[in-house]
Formats: C-alpha cells, structure tokens, sequence
C-alpha cells in the first residue's frame, strides 16, 4: 500500500513538472503582453483530458481490462474537451483580435479544417494540442507502468528468494541436528565419559543452529569453529582405524559467508566415510581463503549401499542454496568413484 501511494505521489509530481514546464514556456512565448490568467486557463484546459486519462480511465483499463469502455469513455471526453476548448479558444481569438494560435500556447500545432467547416476552424486548431498531450503523458505512464512492473517483479523474485532459501535452512538444520543425536545416542550406548563433553559441545552446535543460521552471512572463523566441534563428537564415536584430518590456512575474520554451507558436507563425508566395513576409511577436508576466493576440498572412503539414502537432502540443498545465493560466483564439484567420493566448493568474493 505505501509503495502504489508513493508511485502515484510520484506520477503526480511527475504531471505537475511537465504542465508547469508548458506554462513557462507559454509565459515566455507571450510577444504580445496578452493576459496571463487567460493563456493559464487554455494551457491548463490542454491538459485536463490527459490528467483524466491518465489518472483514471488508464488505471480503470489496467484494472478492468475493458477496452471497449475505455474508448468509449475517452471519445466522449475527447469530443468535450474540444467543444469547450474550441469555444474558449474562438471567444480568444475575438477578444485579442487574433487568430494565431501560438499567441496562447507553446503547443499551436494545428490542423486545417475542410472547406464547409472552415466556420469552425478554431475547433480544428484546439484539438491536435489536446491528443499530442495525451499520447505524452499516456507513453509516460506506460513506461511508468512498465518500470514499476520490473521493480515488482524483481521484489516477488527477491522474496521468493528468501522464502525458499528459509526452506532449506529449515530443512537442513533439523536434519543435521537428527545425525548428531544419533552421534550422542552412540556414545550414550557405549556409557562413554566423554558423553559430558559432548553435550557441551552439542550445545554449542545447537546454537549456531539456531542463532547464527538466521544471519545472512557469518565469519568463515565462526563455520571453522563449528566443524571442529561438529569433528570433535564424530570421532569419539568412529572406529580406530579411521583417518580423519581438517586443514586450513589463510582465514581472515573479515571473510563472511552465507552459514551451514560447509558443515552439511563435512557431515556428508563423515555418514559415508567412515564405516567400519571400510577398509582404511578416511575423511581428509580442506580449507584455503583469501581476499578473492575461498575453497573447500571434502574427500572420503566411500562404499556404495544399495539401501535408501536417508540423509541425502544435505548435499542436494547445498546446490539449491549456493545456486540461490552465489548465482554466477561459485564452483560446486563432485567426484563419485567405486572407493572415493570427493567434493569440491569455490566461492568467489
């Protein structure tokens, strides 16, 4: 509601300009010192079939969509206007003792009337001023219309953006907090001392879930943070022979980036990777950053399972979301072998 009222605050302006440029030039193009008021009041009677056009029968027609009331409506108006206008013009004409139009209008394009009507020449001189001004204004608010129509289609696309980029962080966060339960579950079977600690640190990841996830963007110090902590709980519960390293170098606490992009596939690696009917499983991620990029390398044993992928909404959402967020600015690769799967992120600043 603000921004039609706005527009039609701004179309409004827009009209006042353009009539109050057509009255200075009138002023100005006044040789003979005729009065004032009487070359305002032509000027302005040029414009009222326009104003209304535009500021009804138009909005009526985009509404409606009804265009035999619309030229209906806009022929009668036009066959008043110079009625009243012609008349106005002829009793001018009379009283100053001339007839040239250009004595009361910057606008005295005219037009000759036929042999048997040449008694009514000055309706013929007051009707072209009247359509040249309405097809003006009339292309204005067309091309008014046509810019407030791409600005509103980009604010439904940006909100629809946002809608579906909500989506997936609901999807995702739940999913992800389901395998750490699971993680702690594990533990909690095994009647393991460290199951405390964890809690704490399941705690920690409980609110960057809920809090740093409703941010635009977060620290990449604060992602890095999160995946050891999220690393942390997974190794207690994976088998001895596991090899799991993370890296990174070159992270800078400036650098920000949209939140749960990289744990979702850290947690990816670690659901298959390190399944005890592996052998030499392994998890190897890492992270390089700097002022025009950051990459993240995520490689691990892999086994193939014929059983349904439960999880498999973390990877899927990751391309969703990197396509909604970084459009042209990421670089998202995977690599499926028999014993390997390996993903690749490259984000560019």
């Amino acid at each position: 509601m603000k921004s039609l009222r706005g527009n039609q605050i701004i179309r409004l302006l827009l009209n006042i300009a353009f009539t109050g440029f057509i009255l200075f030039a009138a002023v100005g193009n006044n040789q003979k010192n005729l009065p004032l008021v009487y070359i305002f009041i032509y000027n302005l009677l040029l414009f009222v079939p326009a104003w209304i056009n535009n500021f009804w029968f138009l909005p009526k027609l985009q509404d409606h969509k009804n265009i035999i009331n619309y030229l209906i409506s806009l022929i009668t108006l036009l066959v008043i206007e110079t009625i009243v206008l012609g008349n106005y013009l002829q009793w001018l004409y009379q009283q100053f003792n001339t007839e040239e139009l250009v004595d009361f209008t910057p606008l005295a394009a005219t037009s000759s009337a036929p042999e048997s009507l040449k008694e009514y020449q000055y309706y013929f001189d007051a009707f072209p001023a009247i359509i040249i001004l309405m097809l003006l204004m009339a292309i204005g608010y067309s091309v008014q219309e046509f810019i407030l129509r791409i600005k509103r289609e980009k604010q439904i696309r940006t909100q629809q953006t946002i809608a579906e980029l909500s989506l997936l962080k609901s999807q995702i966060s739940p999913h992800f907090l389901f395998n750490v339960l699971n993680s702690l579950y594990a533990l909690a079977l095994k009647k393991s001392e460290e199951t405390p600690d964890v809690i704490l640190k399941l705690s920690d990841i409980l609110r960057y879930s809920l809090y740093e996830t409703k941010e635009t963007e977060i620290s990449v110090i604060d992602e890095i943070h999160i995946l050891n902590t999220y690393i942390d709980i997974e190794r207690l519960r994976m088998p001895q022979n596991a090899i799991i390293s993370f890296h990174y170098e070159g992270v800078k606490d400036s650098v920000k980036i949209a939140p749960m992009l990289l744990l979702p596939l850290i947690e990816n690696a670690f659901k298959h990777g390190t399944d005890s009917t592996i052998g030499n499983s392994y998890i190897k991620a890492s992270l390089s950053c700097s002022d025009k990029n950051l990459i993240f390398n995520c490689e691990n044993s892999f086994k193939k399972s014929s059983k349904k992928d439960v999880g498999g909404i973390g990877i899927e959402n990751i391309r969703k979301r990197l396509q909604l967020i970084y459009p042209s600015k990421h670089r998202f690769e995977i690599e499926e072998k028999i014993d390997l799967f390996k993903v690749t992120l490259e984000i560019k600043f």
